[in-house]
């Protein structure tokens, strides 16, 4: 069977439990989809749980710690046409792995699973990562028309062609998808969203780190904003 379609699944010591998660997404794809796991390390913990399942490839990454680059590590070190990230805590639906391939197969650029659209839903603590992610990306799609409510969101699908076609700037994982939206948005590449449910980890800790977020995400909110007033 020929691979189309890569998953991305960054990691960074998930341990054991991950073979949970890791077994929903194999339940859930179609065989023309290879399940990638991606860690910084050979001592990484989740290579417990990916030993388990001979048909997920694990990739260890050389370009330097964190998410994003372990993602840009992966687009460059795989060929299929399309590529969907999804994170390794368990937030995201399994299920809609192949919901976003597929619209990158109708013509999308980039895919978003969204959890600020109607059926879309936000399930865990509202903390200041959740009112910021939700209510800048509302001003974001009314004042900028960036295609998604949900920028920031980890959970997308892309087409190769797109992604050959911009680099991966981001050293913070975070910010990547929405590093991603505005290429995409200055690029007219189109971009469309389905209602997606979110919900928070229940093992392990977040490794989200605020102090290097906002930065990163002001940068690229002006990067839109200054490329857009210059025409």
């Amino acid at each position: 069977m020929e691979i189309n379609k890569t998953l991305i699944i960054p990691c960074k010591d998930e341990g054991l439990e991950f073979s949970i998660i890791l077994k929903r997404f194999i339940d859930y794809i179609k065989e023309d989809t290879e399940i990638v796991v991606v860690v910084d390390s050979s001592k990484d913990s989740t290579l417990q749980a990916t030993e388990m399942y001979e048909e997920v490839k694990v990739l260890i990454n050389s370009y330097g710690p964190g998410p994003a680059l372990a993602i840009k590590y992966a687009i460059d070190n795989t060929s299929s046409k399309s590529l969907c990230v999804a994170m390794g805590d368990g937030s995201d639906d399994p299920k809609q792995v192949e919901d976003l391939f597929l619209l990158i197969e109708r013509g999308l650029s980039v895919a978003v699973a969204s959890r600020y659209v109607k059926n879309g839903q936000y399930v865990g603590k509202k903390s200041f990562k959740y009112l910021l992610s939700k209510y800048s990306g509302f001003l974001l799609y009314y004042f900028l028309r960036i295609g998604t409510k949900d920028p920031t969101n980890m959970f997308k699908a892309y087409d190769r062609k797109f992604l050959n076609n911009v680099s991966v700037e981001s050293k913070n994982g975070f910010t990547l998808g929405l590093e991603m939206i505005v290429k995409a948005k200055l690029n007219k590449n189109p971009i469309g969203e389905i209602p997606t449910i979110w919900i928070d980890r229940t093992h392990g800790e977040s490794k989200f780190d605020l102090k290097r977020f906002l930065p990163s995400y002001l940068y690229w909110v002006y990067r839109l904003i200054i490329r857009r007033k210059n025409g």
